[in-house]
């Protein structure tokens, strides 16, 4: 079986970006590829990468505090600005399906509804002694 071709890096990725992508796309088993929907959310957590990069930069320049407009000592901007870019790009990447395309659900929504009904069935088959 010939190895299937892994998409390029989307143009405008810096390095972070660049190296999530290929990072992402190594770890996936041979023969199984990401649909346009998992590549779209894939390019926006690269560019959440580059961004976190900019703004790690920035802290790495400025340290954690700065001064602020009246003159008093502040927590950097970035600091916050960062910490949600990762809840963003930890969405995106979670929504990221990866599972065997002959068994794969439609949508994460589905995989966490399939997983809260075996959660719930199984407990109430062991409380009525079939599980």
């Amino acid at each position: 079986m010939a190895k299937a071709k892994r998409p390029v890096a989307p143009k405008g990725l810096a390095d972070a970006g660049k190296s999530l992508w290929r990072s992402i796309l190594a770890d996936l088993d041979p023969g199984w590829e990401l649909d346009a929907r998992e590549l779209y959310l894939l390019e926006r957590a690269c560019r959440c990468a580059d961004e976190l990069a900019a703004l790690e930069a920035a802290v790495d320049r400025d340290g954690t505090t700065v001064t602020g407009s009246r003159g008093q000592t502040t927590v950097h901007p970035a600091l916050s600005e960062a910490r949600q870019l990762r809840l963003v790009q930890l969405r995106l990447l979670t929504a990221i399906e990866v599972a065997d395309p002959a068994v794969r659900t439609a949508t994460p929504a589905q995989a966490r509804a399939r997983h809260a009904a075996e959660s719930r069935w199984g407990t109430l088959n062991r409380r009525a002694g079939r599980g």
